[in-house]
């Protein structure tokens, strides 16, 4: 039924302003009214164009819901996360890592939205009606089954590695500790929970921490600088009829770092000792204890003889502790021998495997020289010597200081850039021959060191020179085999033969020149094919002055002062091969002598 004509005529007469007035209220009325309509209806149900997940829950009702979100917790179980890190990247299943939806949490969440404060329910509804609004999922995690997952994962941690030790000059030295890293876990958790929410691709850059060592550089620092008072003690050591003074490097080779116990020790090793003292006292055995070398027509032979003593009673073991322990090492202490048991001292050589030649160098010379006599001397104290696998052949600390009570003469050497004359002169030519005879053989050096000047009887940019006590030449056997070196000499040459087990083949490339200044810089690659492990590069290097008596820079050397230069490490090696040996020729080195 219509207003009577007479209410309409009234209504407008009324005034303006209540008729502006009256409109805007009669629409708010007349959308709050419709509002209590609709969200009675839906008071069970999700608002309008709600999403969670990326799914439309937008009127579902409170049962319809639930059964969304156990799907949604059901696909989030198996979701796949990848975590990367500075480490390296893993992936799991969410389950696995202790992830799970909150259904409860989740469900809640999304009956809530736009239900939040009554004034501003309308004004929401009002929204709703227009645009869509995307709930937030509650993720649950546990901490402990997410670290334990993250953490047994070898891709995502970098254990750390205690302080260590390593034989230096002549004493330990301390290798310090490098600390481990391991995920945040805290860090990686609200990685993945943020991903989660906002539905981007699980795949999170998470943080890391530093996993301290268990000892500090400091504690085996102070181990290490107490157990040097013992390793730079004299240690003269007499078995039978045979006296020694028994190197720092060895003793401190005796040294075991045991870091087991609450606290870490250093301390000397027993067993160490007796294999050492066994092998260093060989010269002092008698019969059966004895058993050497000798190279019969090519062929290897082992000489011993029966009954006898050897070294040592392990009582042995304890003077030698006692001396070092009480720093007493410079007195002579006489050690129990042993009876020596049949074949044992040739068992031993045996086990080395020195079985054929492997190698052979020869270096001519003039005769009757001065030179000559020292080079013969020097072969002849270092010939018969054996190396083990995984040691090494100093040649100054086999032969020590050339004196003339040791049979050596006056012969030449190089004094910075100039040829001179003194005890022992020459016999830097043995240590091209057995620095060239070893290369072929696939050994290590720990050092080397190329004459200043170029002679041509050396093969060119491979050649070593010495003197005393630097600079040396020092062999390693990186072999599995025994080394066995035995020289030979006539009145016109020397010769090394190198005998182990063949199990390397050796190529030596053509040397390559590049200037430095007025010097000639040659490098030399080898390449060792093995039998056992994968083939490897090494380049050694020699820079020779432009004439005698003449620097790289073109200025003149100083001859009055005994000199030597002491070659730089070359640059690191690019990756799959190595360099050995020194390339530079920088720093000044005074009171020592190229024994050329």
């Amino acid at each position: 039924m219509g207003l009577p004509s007479s209410y309409v005529r009234e209504l407008l007469r009324l005034p303006r302003w209540a008729l502006m007035l009256g409109l805007p209220t009669l629409l708010a009325v007349l959308v709050l009214s419709v509002w209590v309509v609709d969200a009675t209806i839906h008071r069970d149900r999700v608002v309008r164009n709600v999403k969670i997940a990326g799914e439309t829950v937008g009127g579902l009702s409170d049962i319809a819901l639930r059964a969304r979100v156990d799907a949604i917790a059901d696909r989030l179980a198996d979701t796949q996360i990848v975590v990367q890190s500075e480490l390296g990247d893993a992936s799991w299943v969410a389950s696995d890592l202790g992830i799970s939806l909150d259904v409860i949490a989740t469900f809640e969440a999304v009956m809530n939205t736009r239900r939040a404060g009554l004034l501003n329910r309308p004004i929401d509804w009002l929204s709703a009606l227009t645009s869509n609004t995307t709930a937030e999922i509650a993720i649950n995690i546990d901490l402990a089954t997410l670290e334990r997952s993250l953490h047994s994962n070898q891709r995502l941690q970098r254990a750390p590695i205690d302080p260590s030790i390593r034989i230096g000059n002549n004493r330990l030295e301390l290798v310090p500790g490098i600390a481990g890293q391991l995920v945040d876990v805290e860090d990686a958790a609200a990685a993945i929970t943020k991903v989660l929410q906002e539905g981007t691709p699980p795949t999170v850059r998470v943080a890391t921490i530093e996993v301290p060592t268990e000892f500090s550089d400091q504690t085996v620092r102070e181990l290490v600088a107490e157990a040097n008072r013992s390793v730079q003690t004299p240690l003269r050591v007499r078995l039978n009829d045979y006296e020694t003074v028994i190197a720092p490097r060895i003793v401190a080779s005796w040294f075991v770092l045991d870091l087991d116990g609450s606290q870490p020790s250093l301390n000397l090793e027993t067993s160490l000792i007796l294999a050492s003292l066994e092998e260093l006292l060989m010269p002092g055995n008698t019969g059966a204890g004895q058993a050497q070398f000798e190279i019969r027509e090519g062929t290897v032979k082992i000489i011993s003889s029966d009954g006898g003593t050897a070294c040592c009673q392990r009582d042995a073991v304890d003077i030698v502790k006692a001396a070092l322990e009480t720093h007493l090492g410079g007195q002579v202490h006489v050690l129990p021998n042993r009876p020596a048991a049949p074949r044992e001292a040739v068992n031993r050589l045996e086990g080395l495997g020195i079985v054929e030649k492997v190698a052979s160098f020869t270096t001519q010379y003039s005769c009757c020289l001065g030179r000559v006599t020292n080079i013969q001397k020097f072969a002849e104290i270092v010939s018969g010597t054996w190396v083990k696998p995984g040691d090494r052949l100093s040649l100054n600390e086999k032969v020590g200081r050339r004196t003339e009570e040791k049979g050596f003469v006056p012969g030449g050497f190089i004094s910075k850039g100039h040829l001179v004359e003194d005890i022992g002169g020459g016999v830097s030519q043995f240590a091209t021959t057995i620095f060239n005879a070893a290369l072929r053989a696939g050994l290590d050096f720990e050092y080397y060191q190329a004459h200043s000047i170029y002679f041509e009887r050396y093969p060119y940019g491979l050649e070593a020179t010495i003197s005393y006590p630097r600079p040396d030449l020092v062999i390693t056997n990186s072999t599995p085999f025994g080394v066995l070196i035995w020289n030979s000499w006539t009145d016109e040459s020397v010769t090394v033969d190198i005998y182990s087990t063949s199990n390397v083949e050796v190529i030596l490339q053509e040397p390559t020149e590049e200037p430095f200044d007025l010097c000639t810089r040659v490098r030399t690659e080898r390449i060792r094919t093995w039998q056992d492990r994968p083939t490897e590069s090494d380049y050694f290097f020699a820079t020779y002055r432009p004439e005698e008596g003449l620097n790289c820079d073109g200025t003149p050397s100083d001859p009055d002062q005994t000199t030597t230069t002491i070659a730089e490490e070359p640059e690191a090696p690019t990756e799959g091969s190595s360099h050995t040996g020194q390339e530079n020729l920088s720093t000044t080195t005074t009171s020592i002598a190229d024994q050329n």
